[in-house]
């Protein structure tokens, strides 16, 4: 199976725990031993402790939770985020997504590893640093990108700043963790209020340095200011972007690093004034002057985590015109939007709604996918880190729709700061009495929690999302029954993703009417767009459906970052086809790109320039699903291991040879297509097929047979 890890016979030996490991153990278990699905969540709780899940520990678990010790060996084994061995003292992940290679992340990690003296899931020798690949981390418009210790992002990365990153951490006991307080100067004169992004987006160019630096250079100058840390506007080319508040509105400056901060407070940053990183009125930037920003309205407005700000900017409105309505009228608002899922597949939610709420339960969930794991998309930890009482608020009103009373927010592993964020808010909403046992004073009990993913792309898929809720191996499960019958511990549930929820309380706010106004044909309001790659303008665009992808890459993002030509696009994720270039200027909605073979997704967009390889692209693809395939069904977890091989056939293969792989790599997409169980294996040929129809020439051919769609 393409997750499992294997271990050395030596290890097999019965092993005793430590003190240490015990007392983490002991206290794993107390906290989550009788909490249902709690197995993932204390596998979690060990191994941030200790580093890693001792084999010693597995019989104890166990016994805790009337598991066979093969069964909890088996979800360590699954994950590839869980460990039964320590990493090194710093663990460095560089990103090998979509987006990172169109910006050199596998010559990264090919220097990396020459640079360390290791090989990738290797360690050095003195134990220093542990180096491993990660599929996305959600920079992806800050190509290439890389994590350490699991949390301390970095952006932009060169094989210079990894040189001059490698040296910092050897003068470093350890590393400075994640921003988790506001920084003010107390002065009795009025503070200038200055707002300095803690989105991981921004923290990944130096943003925690450059308010740092504002605040001790304001200090020493005598200068009062309120530091706000607020989400990303998502220009993300101009992180860090710092926003000043004057009578005429913020003003931004961006791109700041910490040594800008002095000439920028000499050329009076405090009142806006002029100065070449200067854009004038935030508001009136093009960029974001020409979206639409409904879901993203507050998105880099406000304080993430104020109660006040939110509700200010409009929060719980949609939530308190909900707990006055009957659920069924609740329901049928979001399903005279048109609001449509938004995590790829783009079945009406209203729909789904009404199925759980007519469903018969004891217990009914809320499940939110925020495993956003698809290279080029940003959208979901945005918003998570941003505006995270708005998910809160549309999971709160699907939960008074259709009867829910728990709900889970599952995130990816790799987003630790919208996973603190979102705890933090959980916490703040539920003292407020927006969660709990009187939700919104409607007399009707709804709970949240976070869940921590562990590396596994394949729990994007609702059903495996789902089994590694309930503490087991992200498997895909076969359907039917559908979730919204028998879901979460068997139970009806409501599956949408992050942007999809968070769609709904302006729905219910200003009205359905409102949202349909927005949109074209059965596409109606907006998406969220994600540009990345090798752009020159990356970031989110919120734009009605209608718009054309050469809109999109080319007014929005200005083309490609290297100053070349594009040569291709990906929308919808890795398993998104390869637009053709003469559909650039169609229109973007569900029908018109399905027509075509096409999908529009999650709204990712990934850039190459004229300088990248097809056909090691399409390859990629299928190297992609084997290693992240569940292994259930045998065409996505053999078919992808062969795909691979064939096309290292057709790129080394002239003649009769070249042509018979050709054909087989045809049949092998073919079957893939149609045995696959889920989208992991039933869609990983998208890629490759629009690669190979649309740029034949990478492959050693001069034309293709029309094979979209499929």
């Amino acid at each position: 199976m393409p997750h499992e890890k294997t271990v050395p016979l030596a290890q097999l030996a019965p092993q005793k725990l430590s003190t240490q490991q015990a007392e983490a153990l002991n206290h794993a278990l107390a906290r989550y031993a009788s909490e249902p699905g709690g197995l993932l969540p204390l596998l979690h709780a060990v191994q941030h402790s200790l580093g890693f899940i001792p084999r010693a520990a597995v019989p104890l678990i166990a016994d805790a939770f009337k598991l066979s010790r093969a069964e909890v060996h088996g979800v360590i084994s699954y994950y590839p985020h869980l460990r039964e061995q320590p990493h090194g003292q710093t663990l460095i992940q560089i990103c090998r997504a979509e987006s990172c290679q169109s910006r050199g992340a596998d010559a990264l990690l090919a220097y990396a590893e020459a640079a360390l003296g290791c090989k990738a899931h290797e360690t050095t020798a003195d134990g220093c640093v542990t180096l491993e690949p990660v599929y996305c981390l959600g920079l992806c418009a800050q190509s290439p990108a890389l994590m350490v210790n699991e949390v301390e992002v970095h952006a932009h990365l060169t094989p210079f700043k990894l040189d001059a990153l490698l040296q910092d951490l050897k003068s470093k006991s350890d590393v400075a963790l994640m921003d988790k307080a506001h920084a003010a100067i107390e002065s009795g004169v009025e503070a200038v209020r200055i707002y300095v992004p803690r989105d991981a987006a921004a923290l990944a160019v130096g943003a925690d340095e450059v308010a740092r630096v504002l605040a001790e250079e304001c200090a020493a100058r005598g200068l009062p200011v309120e530091l706000v840390r607020n989400g990303s506007r998502g220009l993300l080319w101009l992180e860090t972007l710092i926003e000043v508040e004057t009578a005429q509105g913020r003003v931004a400056y961006g791109p700041v690093t910490a040594a800008d901060v002095p000439g920028l407070l000499d050329a009076g940053l405090l009142q806006g004034g002029a100065h070449a990183l200067c854009h004038g009125l935030t508001e009136k930037i093009p960029y974001l002057a020409n979206q639409e920003r409904l879901t993203f309205a507050r998105v880099g407005v406000i304080d993430p985590l104020s109660l006040a700000d939110y509700a200010a900017h409009g929060g719980w409105q949609g939530l308190k015109a909900a707990a006055a309505m009957a659920p069924e009228a609740v329901v049928q608002q979001v399903l005279d939007s048109g609001l449509r899922g938004r995590g790829g597949a783009a079945f009406p939610a209203g729909i789904k709604w009404k199925t759980v709420a007519a469903a018969s339960g004891a217990q009914k969930y809320i499940a939110c996918n925020a495993d956003e794991g698809d290279s080029g998309t940003f959208a979901d930890r945005l918003l998570m880190e941003g505006d995270p009482f708005c998910l809160i608020e549309g999971m709160a009103i699907a939960a008074l729709a259709v009867g829910a009373t728990q709900g889970y927010i599952y995130v990816r592993s790799e987003y630790p700061h919208a996973i603190a964020t979102l705890k933090e808010a959980i916490a703040r909403a539920s003292a407020a009495g927006w969660l709990g046992g009187n939700v919104a004073g409607s007399g009707r009990a709804f709970y949240l929690q976070v869940r921590k993913g562990a590396g596994s792309y394949v729990c994007g898929e609702e059903t495996a999302m789902l089994e590694s809720i309930e503490g087991k191996r992200g498997i895909v499960r076969a359907k039917p029954p559908l979730p919204a019958i028998e879901g979460l511990f068997g139970q009806p549930t409501v599956i949408n993703n992050v942007i999809t929820l968070a769609t709904v309380p302006v729905i219910l706010a200003k009205g359905a009417v409102f949202y349909q106004g927005y949109g074209m044909g059965r596409s109606r309001g907006t998406l969220p767009f994600q540009i990345a790659g090798n752009i020159a303008r990356g970031g989110l665009v919120e734009k009605a459906f209608g718009l054309s992808l050469r809109a999109l890459v080319e007014d929005f993002g200005g083309g490609t970052a290297t100053g070349r030509l594009v040569k291709a696009i990906q929308v919808g994720g890795p398993l998104g086809s390869y637009v053709a270039p003469g559909d650039w200027d169609d229109s973007l909605d569900y029908e018109a790109y399905a027509a075509k073979g096409n999908v529009v997704g999650h709204g990712g967009l990934v850039v190459h320039d004229d300088a990248a390889n097809m056909a090691r692209l399409a390859r990629y693809a299928m190297e992609f699903c084997a290693i992240e395939s569940c292994g259930k069904c045998t065409p996505c977890r053999i078919g992808s291991t062969r795909g691979v091989e064939v096309i290292d056939r057709i790129t080394t293969n002239t003649g009769a040879v070249h042509a018979a792989n050709v054909a087989l790599l045809e049949s092998l997409c073919d079957t893939m297509v149609n045995g696959s169980m889920c989208a992991m294996g039933g869609m990983t040929p998208y890629p490759v097929r629009s690669a190979l129809t649309h740029y034949p020439q990478d492959f050693g051919i001069e034309s293709a047979p029309a094979v979209m769609p499929v």
